[in-house]
């Protein structure tokens, strides 16, 4: 029997209909591996066709194929001394001016947001990330940054001497813009995280807040509750939301006067990125390690099965993420995504990162001795790795490009021959932050690094 487009068609849109039934959730309750499900759906299905002669009567309707699939280029590896000539001449291409960086990520992107001049010669009108209009002062002392990553903007922007007051919990963490900016531990608290408390933001007198992860409603309440101007921004990702974590740092660097600091800022976000996948560039697929990172940490450290698919450091040097053909539905950005040791192993990557946040919890999964220490080839041959965390009441952008860079190090040596890795991690600090500070995130977490046996 020869199956056509359209019986495939069938045999996909069967095959997810088939493991969404009541039946395999009760496999996956007993944690059988999501491609031994995918199997046995597909074997099922397949032999009901077979039965049925395959007809090709009734109309379906294409299923989403939810894996992604490596693009990687196929060209030959070049020579140590060719590919080091390519990547220095095309490194010094992709360092690209503020303007020409800016135009080629964000080109026929509207902006969501406007500031326009209000009704007095004193304030401005601002459309917020949201669509609410809000009216403001035009030459904002005082501003207060609330919910996860807002303070962490104005710190990109250069504004701390704006902030106000911060959230409590803001005082007691160790995030990379406090190591930057110790002075805020010593600002007023207002209330409690993801969002203050009324009274506390009264009291510290602020012109404007700025305000994360919210929605219309709770942004509207807040103003009404304090009197206060509300501005509301979306934070992104660095996934496929960068367009939208630019747009809302222009919309805050806008209103507080801070535009130029915002240019400079994402012009140098995209030149990095864009000097990272030049340098990564035309690598055949069979060359590129099998890579895993676990450990990844969401509200708090996790063990070797916490992993990211779409893990920013290894799309933007374009590793071979195992785990990046998780599909869409399994994955979880907020409470994080997990799976089986089991098929880990099965996986087997050659080359192992653990975010060094939860190396305590983690490194115990894959000491010498255990299941995975005797099974995983990236253990057995010692190429195993700390990154910096960069999940931290939402995402530490330049521990992000930091991580990239080391990831792009360990992967293509020969490629990133020329990087130290301590220089170019305080160059993505101070291109964030201001202040080179990788000697004290060093003596948080150790640094970036081959993990000994011993440390696990």
């Amino acid at each position: 029997m020869i199956l056509r487009a359209n019986h495939i068609r069938i045999l996909l849109h069967a095959i997810s209909a088939a493991i969404a039934n009541p039946f395999f959730s009760t496999i996956k309750a007993v944690r059988i591996p999501y491609a031994a499900m995918l199997l046995l759906s597909g074997a099922i299905v397949l032999s009901a066709l077979v039965l049925a002669g395959c007809s090709d009567s009734g109309n379906q309707s294409d299923s989403g194929n939810e894996s992604r699939v490596d693009a990687d280029a196929a060209e030959a590896r070049v020579d140590t001394d060719a590919a080091e000539a390519r990547v220095d001449a095309d490194a010094a291409e992709a360092r690209v001016d503020a303007d020409a960086a800016d135009s080629r990520v964000d080109a026929g992107v509207p902006e969501r947001w406007s500031v326009t001049p209000g009704p007095d010669p004193a304030s401005q009108t601002v459309r917020d990330m949201l669509g609410r209009t809000v009216v403001v002062p035009k030459d904002a002392e005082r501003v207060i940054a609330l919910r996860a990553g807002a303070l962490r903007m104005l710190a990109y922007l250069d504004a701390v001497d704006l902030v106000a007051g911060i959230e409590e919990p803001e005082r007691r963490s160790d995030r990379p813009y406090l190591s930057a900016y110790p002075e805020l531990r010593e600002l007023p608290p207002v209330g409690p995280h993801m969002g203050g408390d009324p009274e506390l933001l009264v009291a510290a007198r602020p012109d404007l807040l700025f305000l994360t992860f919210t929605s219309r409603g709770q942004a509207d309440d807040l103003q009404a509750r304090t009197g206060i101007p509300v501005i509301a921004l979306e934070y992104g990702n660095f996934s496929d939301q960068r367009d939208l974590f630019f747009s809302s740092l222009r919309l805050m660097a806008a209103v507080i006067g801070r535009t130029d600091r915002a240019d400079t800022l994402i012009a140098g976000i995209n030149a990095s990125i864009a000097e990272l996948e030049v340098r990564t560039s035309g690598i055949p697929a069979d060359d590129r390690p099998r890579t895993y990172i676990g450990g990844v940490s969401y509200r708090g450290p996790r063990g070797i099965t916490s992993t990211e698919p779409f893990y920013p450091p290894f799309r933007f040097v374009q590793a071979r993420n195992v785990a990046g053909d998780i599909p869409s539905r399994l994955i979880n950005p907020i409470q994080g995504t997990y799976i089986d040791i089991e098929q880990l192993i099965v996986w087997d990557p050659e080359v192992l990162f653990v975010d060094l946040f939860s190396l305590r919890t983690a490194g115990p999964d894959i000491r010498p001795g255990t299941p995975l220490a005797q099974s995983l080839s990236a253990i057995r041959s010692g190429e195993v790795y700390g990154v910096l965390p960069y999940n931290n009441y939402a995402a530490n952008y330049e521990a992000i490009l930091a991580n990239a860079w080391f990831a792009g190090k360990v992967l293509y040596p020969d490629r990133f021959h020329d990087i130290v890795i301590s220089e170019k991690a305080d160059e993505m600090f101070r291109l964030f932050l201001g202040r080179r500070i990788y000697d004290d995130i060093r003596a948080q977490y150790g640094g970036y690094r081959r993990l000994e046996p011993e440390e696990l």
